[in-house]
């Protein structure tokens, strides 16, 4: 008789709200995009925001596990839903943005550490996120870059 005959798990509230939310906008936009008027150059985007700290291979300083693994677990989602929707739309982009460190209730407690130039405000960082998302192609799907629209690491 195995030791483990019934595993119950209950995802934490960050990967929830971090992950399975996007995947279930997806899952019922989907069909939105379908009808949606778009070409190689002028895709259809469906975008999330994630966190630099949520890239496994950038991750230099460890701490914040639930956080980290939350948008990891985001990025793989976005990752393999662009994958599944490059088969069933085309002209279709999924891109996952990091929208650099913002001036919000969420990063003051991290603020310290942050250049001048570097804390942007909402404002700022929606505007650079909507730059960026309009110079995105199809090719481009399965993207994780940031408010600058350089490519960060899985």
């Amino acid at each position: 008789m195995p030791l483990i005959t019934k595993v119950s798990l209950t995802l934490p509230q960050s990967t929830q709200i971090n992950a399975l939310a996007s995947l279930l906008i997806a899952k019922h936009i989907k069909p939105l995009l379908a009808k949606s008027k778009r070409s190689a150059d002028k895709p259809a985007i469906f975008a999330t925001i994630s966190a630099r700290v949520g890239s496994i291979s950038d991750n230099r300083l460890g701490g914040w596990y639930s956080y980290r693994m939350s948008k990891a677990a985001l990025n793989m989602g976005m990752k393999n839903l662009s994958i599944e929707w490059s088969r069933s739309l085309k002209d279709v982009c999924v891109v996952v943005m990091q929208p650099g460190t913002v001036d919000t209730q969420l990063s003051s407690p991290f603020q310290g550490n942050v250049a001048d130039e570097k804390l942007f405000s909402p404002a700022y960082s929606a505007a650079r996120l909507l730059e960026v998302l309009d110079s995105m192609s199809a090719a481009q799907s399965g993207s994780f870059v940031d408010w600058a629209g350089e490519s960060i690491p899985w």
